[in-house]
Formats: structure tokens, sequence, C-alpha cells
């Protein structure tokens, strides 16, 4: 685990919840719930956090895997293929508050949500809840 990996998916792609709720893709404008099923990321433990129009038609979906901890960034190409996959451990957002968490550190949506208030009290996110999808 390495905090260059946070860095790497924040540099790229700014600060988690700043990107956007829809983007155009396979002909129309897809919601993040449309784009999380086009991609087959069923589960309860997967959790949309944002999505990024990129050059070349490609975009970037973010989100948290709850069941490996992390958060993810996957790259994608126009028709959904993954170009790239990013992966950086929850912990790397929260700090000792991961280590802390005990048990609840295998509740995704808890997790997210105190990834999501950390970064609200930094100033990074908007306020709103991520996307259960």
């Amino acid at each position: 685990m390495s905090i260059e990996d946070k860095e790497r998916i924040e540099t790229r792609f700014g600060p988690l919840w700043s990107g956007k709720a829809e983007i155009a893709f396979r002909g129309g404008v897809r919601t993040i719930r449309e784009v999380r099923r086009a991609l087959d990321l069923a589960g309860d433990d997967v959790l949309a956090i944002d999505l990024h129009e990129l050059p070349g038609g490609t975009f970037a979906f973010r989100y948290y895997d709850g069941d490996d901890r992390r958060i993810v960034t996957l790259v994608c190409d126009a028709e959904g293929g993954i170009l790239e996959e990013l992966r950086a451990h929850i912990a790397e957002w929260l700090g000792d508050l991961y280590y802390e968490s005990g048990a609840l550190a295998y509740d995704a949506e808890a997790m997210l949500h105190l990834v999501r208030k950390k970064s609200e009290e930094a100033g990074g996110a908007a306020p709103g809840e991520a996307d259960r999808c």
C-alpha cells in the first residue's frame, strides 16, 4: 500500500466526487448507474463515485470496491473496454481512522461515507451521497 497510488489517482482525475454523474457513452448520455451496469460491475459492495470524460472518446469511472477495500479508477474506451485500471487502498484516504474503524472496515457504505466526510471537511468533495447503483 502506498500513498503514491492515491496521489496518482487524484493528480490525474481530481479529488473524489469531482467528476460528473453522466457522460456521453455508447451513442447517448449515460448516467453513472448506466455506465456501472454497462461495465458489469454488479454487487452490493461496488459503490460508484464519479465519471470523467477524457480525450479521444475515452472516459474514467471511479468507484469503491468494498470487497477489496480500494478506490478503483477504470479508464475505458468509447465501447467500455478497459484500457487501464488504477487502485488505491481506502486507508490512503482515511489514514489512522481506517485502522481505528475495526469491523466497520468491512462495511462498504460506511467506509465511503467516512471518505466523503473527510474530503468535504478538507474542501475536496461536494456534499452528497455516493451512488449505491
